[in-house]
């Protein structure tokens, strides 16, 4: 037997023993507290001596009847059934065990929550209600409790139908009459168990989520220390999560910013608000990654932010798909210079701020001098190397703060805020203009161009952006029209040009529905006989308000607006009209030059319409002339080719409009069907007066008769000039000396010979 433990009481029974009680002495063999969070489940064991409450039901049935007696003195018969009566009352299941293991007292709760009688149970042993405890294991737990004195298990208990529960049972021992007896308290945690599966389900749920998220987690504690990191964490830094673990980002920093990270942190903790924003960071290889952090709090017991949850997730293609649809729509994917739209939104912030502090501001429209030449015979890829390259240029020219933007085309856009003066803009203009004549190095070829520029001022020219702008493009296009590769400022007058403009394009629409056009026909000349061989039919537009408008001011609205493709058209047909008139059996062969535009070329149908204007007018193909300029030649596109070829082979000739003007190129005349060379007027109006212009002429002559071509002189307004080419060779003359273009009756009018 063991000794007995201190602080022992009794409990006596009345009509026992010599003196009519007998004395159960009570003894806690240990002084051991029970941690009801590591409590032991079956087959394991808690070492722990048994918490305060079983304690009170310990000391419940061993009693305390000392004490009570001492304050409330009754008989022994009393004093056993009011302890009875307090041990039935209880809400937890009690058995005592004897020494051989079985029941000497149950209470009224373990009776019912097995269903047995008293007497039922008091015939079982611990393994009969217990299926998990055998009569051996049951002996264990004996011994365990005679070496420490109590012990808590979790464990099952049947009952008479056949049916489980779980319960806790906490067991203790006692010394009665010399031996050893158990107290079991135990207890229904049937739905403890339950909801302790419940959130072990819910653990093992947020665990493998966590886990198996390619989204970096994390916990912080208010010291912004890392309490947990996933996986997906832990690979993004050196070494395992171990190394992660107790860390703050500065210590052992996984993204860039560490200490924005901790700020944020700092911030959650104390506001016991939720914040997200974006990191950018290099990776283990040096890749950057950009990550969504999201910071949520999470609150203790007493209400305070406890610790904070960081979720981190990738979102690299989405900020690269964000930064290129930026670029998109703001910027120009071949220059990667601002756009339209981007440099519309800075010209509107600089007007403000100018406007507040009282500041100059430019801009500047600038447009490359015959770019699609370059781009039409050296192609596309060329034309985009030379914008590229016009972009560095640009750019090199101008400040940090200044603004170099490609609006479309060969057509950029300078914005230069902070002037201290109008004429800054002009030294910068002069910049851009040497800048540019310089080579550029284009598919192993040095090409050679130039840019018109025209410059807005704000306020003096406007306060609106929109303005500026078009006032810029205004001035740009004097530029052009006053020779190229120079700059020019707006002016008011510009404005009043451009309305007029814009009339004459608007006009212009209707002129052909209202039968204003007109052509007239200005006479060609065998210059060795003065015979009337042929024409030049050229349009005329009479306005009903304006009166004759000047072809110069209506042919580049008809070439821009694209209105020349339908006029073109119309002109065709009046003119071979004409021929077949003035042509048939018995008349001598009568010529009709028409001027054809480059944008009919572009059209894809002339050939075709050529044919079917022949066909319907009943003129011959050898009874008119197609005139076409030096630029069309510089295209060696296979398309214009073989349009010219398509023309020459329905026996119609071709001819070069103001040869010398352009770019006069041998080479290319030896490759295109070519015809008849016109020497432009500007040429003819100095050979009398200078021998370089004479000289040219004659050189020009030479050159066309070797090469088989006919040549007509335009612009002859003399004897004397009319002679010079009569004596060099030239065949054929038109101009004012022989009559100036007329209407056709007053053309048919003319005598077949003219001698001017």
């Amino acid at each position: 037997m063991l000794d007995h433990p201190r602080g022992a009481v009794s409990l006596r029974r009345a009509g026992e023993g010599a003196g009519g009680t007998e004395e159960m002495s009570v003894k806690s063999t240990k002084n051991q507290q029970e941690n009801p969070m590591f409590s032991e489940r079956y087959p394991e064991e808690s070492a722990t001596a048994p918490t305060q409450p079983a304690r009170e039901k310990q000391d419940a049935v061993a009693g305390r009847s000392n004490e009570m007696g001492a304050s409330r003195r009754g008989t022994p018969e009393q004093e056993l059934h009011l302890k009875e009566f307090i041990l039935d009352k209880a809400r937890e299941a009690i058995y005592l065990i004897g020494p051989d293991l079985r029941f000497v007292y149950v209470n009224d709760e373990a009776c019912r929550s097995l269903d047995y009688s008293r007497e039922e149970l008091l015939a079982m042993t611990p393994p009969d209600i217990d299926p998990d405890v055998t009569r051996e294991h049951a002996q264990q737990i004996h011994a365990q409790l005679l070496a420490r004195g109590s012990v808590t298990i979790n464990t099952r208990h049947r009952r008479r139908d056949g049916s489980l529960f779980p319960v806790e049972m906490q067991g203790s021992l006692f010394e009665y009459q010399g031996q050893m007896m158990n107290v079991a308290f135990v207890r229904d945690i049937t739905e403890r168990k339950r909801l302790e599966d419940q959130l072990a389900a819910r653990e093992r749920e947020f665990r493998s989520l966590a886990e198996n998220s390619p989204d970096t987690i994390a916990r912080y504690g208010r010291d912004c220390r890392r309490r947990y990191v996933n996986p997906a964490y832990a690979a993004q830094a050196e070494g395992s999560a171990d190394a992660l673990l107790g860390k703050t980002p500065s210590e052992r920093p996984v993204y860039a910013d560490a200490q924005r990270y901790e700020a944020a942190l700092a911030k959650v903790f104390a506001s016991g608000k939720g914040t997200e924003f974006e990191l950018k960071w290099a990776d283990r290889q040096g890749w950057e990654v950009c990550s969504l952090i999201r910071l949520t709090p999470e609150f203790g017991a007493t209400g305070d932010v406890a610790t904070v949850l960081a979720v981190g997730r990738d979102i690299t293609e989405l900020s690269a798909s964000r930064v290129k649809i930026h670029q998109m729509a703001f910027y120009d994917a071949l220059t990667l210079l601002p756009n339209r739209a981007l440099f519309g939104d800075r010209l509107r912030q600089t007007i403000t701020e100018a406007s507040r502090h009282g500041q100059l501001a430019g801009v500047m429209m600038l447009d490359l001098d015959h770019f699609k030449t370059v781009n039409d015979t050296m192609g596309h890829p060329a034309g985009d190397e030379l914008l590229r390259e016009t972009a560095a240029r640009l750019g090199a020219c101008v400040r940090a703060y200044d603004t170099v933007a490609r609006l479309g085309g060969d057509e950029f856009a300078i914005l230069l805020p902070e002037l201290r003066s109008g004429d800054d803009l002009g030294r910068v203009a002069t910049k851009m203009l040497d800048a540019l004549s310089r080579p550029f190095l284009l598919d192993g070829k040095q090409v050679f161009v130039s840019c018109s520029i025209g410059i807005a001022l704000y306020p003096s020219d406007s306060t609106e952006a929109d303005d500026l702008l078009k006032f810029a493009d205004s001035a740009m296009y004097l530029a052009k029209q006053s020779g190229r590769n120079r700059f020019r400022f707006y002016s008011r007058a510009l404005t009043e040009s451009a309305n007029e403009r814009l009339m004459l394009e608007s006009d212009l629409r209707q002129a052909l529905a209202r039968k204003e056009l007109a052509l007239h026909y200005q006479p060609k000349v065998r210059l060795r006989d003065g015979v009337l061989i042929g024409s030049e039919a050229l349009l005329r537009w009479k306005h009903p308000q304006r009166g004759m408008v000047p072809p110069d001011k209506f042919i580049s609205i008809a070439e821009d607006s694209g209105l020349i493709v339908e006029i073109g058209e119309w002109v065709l047909r009046q003119a071979c009209e004409a021929a077949f008139a003035w042509n048939g059996i018995g008349k001598p062969l009568h010529k009709t030059a028409i001027n054809l535009s480059a944008r009919q070329f572009q059209t894809g149908n002339l050939v075709g319409l050529v044919r079917e204007v022949l066909e319907s007018t009943g003129c011959y193909p050898e009874w008119i002339e197609l005139e076409i300029t030096e630029s069309l030649l510089l295209d060696e596109a296979s398309e214009v080719l073989g349009m010219l070829k398509a023309f020459r082979s329905m026996g119609i000739s071709i001819a070069i409009d103001d040869f010398g003007t352009g770019y006069s190129a041998l080479s290319y005349l030896s490759r295109f069907p070519i015809d008849t060379l016109k020497i432009d007027r500007s040429f003819i109006g100095g050979i009398a007066t200078s021998s370089q212009s004479a000289e040219l002429v004659k050189a020009i002559l030479t050159i066309a008769h070797c090469l088989g071509y006919q040549v007509v002189a335009e612009g002859v307004e003399t004897e004397k000039q009319a002679a010079f080419l009569r004596a060099h060779g030239c065949e054929i003359a038109q101009g004012y000396f022989y009559g100036k273009p007329m209407p056709r009756p007053e053309f048919e009018c003319l005598p077949l010979s003219i001698s001017g």
